[in-house]
């Protein structure tokens, strides 16, 4: 995602890069070049090495749930705008966003996509009524390297179509992500389907977050928020 989120740079100009966080700098920025920073998340959390950084500086984070709980320690103490798309954090990691939230503008989701958003403000939109009438299961198809399951998006789903949804893992192939929300009752059935063919999607949806939270006010925003700017 770090490198899809570079390589669609050139469609926000009114974004610029500062620096990089990664466990290691690739081989090919070995000697000093022009361009952003390369920061392990060890110099990352010494303040020394933030001192090139703008004080303007919106933080994305796309990395594990360990990698989040890190990077919202050095926050605590370093408070920006912060981008994460990361699932599966535990409990106090989300309690110190939360906290952060009410410091700094803090955009959460774990799924950036606008195609997603849409899905998500359509089920929002279900009647309880109907709602109640419909039996509800998710199938959710992502690549054979993706680690949880089911996905924070399929949980996110689910959380919105309320209680008694079955969800549906499969991880195989190099299937960047597709989720098939279905409604049954008798005689009939409706689904609504998203499909990410391209994980540019991610990287987009990444940087309109980034363009949408800085400037803000402190808060906790999601993709609900984007959409109804969009």
């Amino acid at each position: 995602m770090g490198r899809a989120v570079r390589d669609h740079l050139v469609e926000f100009p009114e974004i610029e890069l500062c620096a990089c966080v990664s466990p290691r700098e690739p081989a090919a920025r070995a000697t000093p070049a022009p361009g952003p920073l390369w920061l392990t998340p060890e110099t990352l959390a010494t303040h020394r090495r933030r001192e090139g950084l703008p004080d303007e500086i919106v933080v994305l984070d796309f990395s594990l749930a360990a990698g989040t709980a890190a990077l919202v320690k050095i926050l605590a103490t370093w408070p920006r705008p912060l981008v994460s798309a990361t699932t599966g954090l535990d409990a106090a990691t989300s309690s110190t966003l939360d906290a952060l939230s009410r410091r700094v503008p803090v955009f959460r989701a774990p799924n950036l996509s606008f195609g997603n958003a849409v899905v998500e403000q359509m089920l929002r939109a279900l009647p309880p009524a109907a709602r109640a009438q419909v039996e509800a299961d998710i199938v959710e198809h992502h690549h054979s390297g993706k680690k949880d399951a089911p996905s924070g998006t399929a949980v996110a789903l689910s959380r919105i179509l309320g209680s008694q949804v079955r969800i549906h893992s499969i991880r195989a192939g190099t299937v960047p992500g597709t989720h098939r929300v279905i409604l049954s009752s008798a005689d009939e059935t409706i689904e609504i389907v998203h499909t990410v063919t391209n994980r540019a999607v991610f990287a987009r949806g990444a940087l309109r977050a980034v363009r949408f939270v800085a400037g803000r006010a402190p808060g906790l925003y999601t993709t609900e928020h984007l959409l109804s700017e969009s």
